[in-house]
């Protein structure tokens, strides 16, 4: 899908997020919540398949993004979507740095703060 990117992890909904937290945690990156819309759903007497997003971020990185481009504040926190797909393991999708900068006019040296989910998950996949 457009400004989006994917990567298959061999690990559950649950067990991927829980990876992604250890990981932010090792970062000493603040994990603003982890929404279970899968949970909410149950709730609301509907079904959908397991599906959490992981908020995280750091004033650090994200408030020069927003000094370049206010507008982006819209997209931060950063956040990474984990579903189950009903393949093996699960989806991770987080929004495409690329596409952000363009989106926003970011200067390039801005994009590298962009780039964290990808490393992130990365990182979360290896030290599992």
């Amino acid at each position: 899908m457009l400004g989006l990117a994917t990567r298959r992890s061999s690990l559950n909904v649950a067990q991927t997020v829980a990876a992604i937290q250890a990981e932010l945690d090792r970062r000493g990156i603040p994990v603003a919540v982890v929404v279970d819309h899968s949970a909410a759903a149950r709730k609301a007497g509907l079904e959908l398949p397991a599906t959490q997003v992981v908020i995280f971020g750091d004033p650090k990185a994200g408030t020069p993004l927003m000094q370049a481009a206010p507008e982006i504040a819209l997209e931060l926190p950063l956040r990474v979507m984990v579903r189950d797909d009903g393949g093996p393991g699960a989806l991770i999708t987080w929004p495409d740095p690329t596409y952000l900068a363009q989106r926003y006019s970011l200067p390039s040296q801005e994009l590298s703060a962009l780039k964290a989910p990808a490393g992130i998950v990365a990182a979360a996949l290896e030290h599992r």
